[in-house]
C-alpha cells in the first residue's frame, strides 16, 4: 500500500507543479527545515513581543511550504519595522529563493520590471 500512496503522492504533487524530484519526502521535509530556520535567524535580533512570538509560532508548526510562503508577509513587516523597508526586503529575497520548486507554478513570483 505504501507504493500507491507515494505514486498518488508523486502525481498530486505534478499536478501542483511541484518538481517530480522533489517529491521524496526526506528532501523537501529538510528544505522546508531549512526554510523555517532561516525565518526564525531573521527573528532572532528583533525586540520581544507578542507579535514576535506569535510569528515564530506560526513558522516552528508550519505545515507545508504553503503556509510558509504566506508567513513572509508577516516577517516582513516585523523585520521593516525595526531594520527598514530597504533591509527587510533584502532579507525577504533570500528567504524567498529558497521556495523555489516547492510552490506551484501559479505561486512562484514573477520576475518584476527592470530599473
Amino acid at each position: 500500500m505504501g507504493w500507491k500512496t507515494s505514486k498518488f503522492r508523486s502525481s498530486l504533487m505534478g499536478l501542483m507543479g511541484l518538481r517530480p524530484d522533489l517529491s521524496d519526502d526526506s528532501t523537501v521535509e529538510h528544505r522546508l527545515d531549512h526554510i523555517r530556520q532561516t525565518m526564525l535567524d531573521g527573528l532572532g535580533h528583533l525586540t520581544p513581543s507578542q507579535d514576535l512570538q506569535r510569528v515564530r509560532g506560526r513558522v516552528l508548526y508550519a505545515s507545508d511550504a504553503i503556509v510558509l510562503w504566506y508567513l513572509r508577509g508577516d516577517l516582513m513587516t516585523l523585520l521593516s519595522g525595526t531594520h527598514g523597508e530597504t533591509a527587510a526586503r533584502v532579507q525577504l529575497d533570500e528567504i524567498t529563493n529558497l521556495f523555489q520548486g516547492l510552490l506551484p507554478r501559479e505561486m512562484t513570483p514573477r520576475p518584476g520590471p527592470v530599473h
